[in-house]
């Protein structure tokens, strides 16, 4: 006996294609996705959007400020590198 929320959708089959084949994956779609499970169906509020996923940009250092780390950042690897020289570690 087929369950009745599966018969009532009209998004059944998932709608993943195989980049080799081009032919769609066969398996049901997940309750309120387009994929199925194995094609990575998730749930909407599990998916992170704005400040809570991790490639959000903030905006709180500016280009310059980065190159100017990067500098610094070298000439203290210099220092560094002439004191393994002069045997001072």
């Amino acid at each position: 006996m087929p369950i009745r929320w599966i018969d009532s959708r009209q998004d059944k089959q998932c709608t993943a294609r195989a980049k080799s084949t081009k032919q769609r994956c066969l398996n049901p779609a997940a309750y309120g996705c387009k994929t199925c499970r194995m094609h990575g169906a998730r749930k909407q509020n599990t998916i992170k959007r704005g400040n809570c996923h991790p490639n959000y940009q903030h905006g709180m250092e500016t280009h310059e400020a980065k190159i100017e780390r990067q500098i610094k950042i070298a000439k203290l690897k210099i220092i560094e590198d002439s004191m393994h020289k002069l045997g001072m570690f």
